[in-house]
């Protein structure tokens, strides 16, 4: 019975020619994209503005350049614009602005102005430029007629040099951090249900094209689904982390598949062809590693649902080695190619149950109900899934 609805499933699942149709059908459902951005929204933060502001500098990091490139300009016209008035009130107080009309000439007490040759506003901004950027002055000077400039120049000269060290710390970090995007970090479009060594398997491919991740390679899997408690509690989006062969450790040299065996202990081991149709089910895939240049830690993710799980299928080898070349060759616009295999159609307990009944026939010499179950459960997948061609078969 279940292999006739997974069947049944199977012709009716929809071609994954087009991915951007399907990750529109599932955007709703996932909590991860397929380009690895969450799509959970928090609302009703207290102080939600007020966090980001004390955190400015993660901020400005992973903000976009154009807002980097706007508090980088604001920072510096607000400073020179901000010490500029401290000047001229400075002035203004000690008479250097007060002049014969006629003539042009200082009216103040003091023998000389506080700033030489700085008259109005705009000299005086023009004088707080030369004092941030500049190694020495022109016409406009501090002059040692007012003690009060030495400790305003002082402040000044700090402030700027703050606002150096903070911006040129932000680009820098900026520049260094490992890409983000899913093109640097490729994982298949579609991952695949198969046996191998006589055990259902969870396999999905990933490529690091520019080596991102290539020191202290992890990668995690997150099965979150609905799970009922003894209690009676739902929890939602309860996560079981799926064991992946080597602990999750992957050398990228090329094109890799991870894989998780589906056995007793596995969150997948109740999880049949058919229930895969019907579950609402997503499992988050998560790569963490450091690059090679900086050393700094990149992460990447991306995530599986239903509709993005081809059961009876394995990806088709596509590292080689070309003798002409005298190195391993591997075709990267092949990654998402998968093709169809024989695969039990039943979950992974069942399977164990059916292997067991089959060996204690076997001891005991006798003809088993299980061996004609089994006829039905190894069904060709590919007689019967005719109608589904290899996912990215054409990529």
């Amino acid at each position: 019975m279940d292999s006739s609805r997974a069947q049944e499933g199977l012709r009716k699942r929809p071609k994954s020619s087009d991915s951007d149709s399907q990750d529109h059908l599932t955007l709703d459902t996932r909590v991860v994209n397929k380009i690895g951005e969450r799509n959970v929204r928090i609302y009703n933060l207290p102080q939600r503005s007020i966090r980001f502001v004390k955190d400015l500098v993660t901020t400005l990091v992973e903000e976009q350049w154009r807002y980097v490139l706007f508090v980088f300009v604001a920072s510096y016209v607000g400073s020179w614009v901000f010490f500029a008035g401290l000047w001229y009130i400075l002035s203004y107080a000690h008479g250097d602005l007060i002049q014969d009309s006629p003539t042009g000439e200082r009216l103040g007490d003091g023998v000389m102005p506080c700033v030489q040759g700085a008259t109005n506003f705009i000299g005086f901004v023009l004088f707080s430029m030369e004092t941030q950027i500049s190694t020495g002055y022109g016409e406009k000077v501090p002059t040692e007629e007012c003690p009060e400039s030495f400790g305003l120049l002082t402040i000044q000269l700090i402030v700027g040099l703050l606002i150096d060290g903070a911006i040129l710390g932000v680009v820098y970090a900026k520049l260094v951090r490992p890409p983000q995007k899913i093109s640097e970090m490729k994982f298949s479009r579609r991952a695949v249900i198969c046996q191998r060594d006589g055990q259902l398997c969870f396999v999905f491919r990933i490529c690091d094209r520019k080596w991102q991740h290539a020191i202290e390679t992890k990668v995690t899997a997150v099965l979150l689904a609905s799970r009922r408690t003894a209690e009676g509690e739902e929890i939602e989006k309860n996560e079981s982390y799926l064991k992946l062969e080597n602990d999750g450790r992957l050398v990228l040299l090329w094109p890799v598949t991870a894989c998780h065996v589906i056995d007793r202990d596995s969150p997948l081991y109740d999880v049949s062809a058919a229930d895969l149709l019907e579950r609402k089910l997503e499992i988050v895939i998560t790569i963490t590693g450091g690059t090679m240049t900086t050393g700094q830690i990149n992460q990447a993710r991306t995530s599986y649902v239903p509709s993005e799980i081809c059961w009876g299928h394995r990806f088709r080898d596509i590292v080689e080695y070309d003798a002409r070349k005298q190195s391993y060759v591997a075709v990267n616009e092949r990654m998402h190619e998968i093709e169809q295999v024989d695969t039990p159609l039943c979950s992974a307990r069942q399977l164990d149950m059916l292997k067991k009944r089959l060996q204690r026939d076997v001891k005991q010499d006798r003809p088993a109900s299980a061996r004609q179950e089994s006829s039905i459960i190894f069904k060709d997948n590919a007689n019967s899934d005719s109608e589904a061609k290899t996912a990215d078969s054409n990529v």
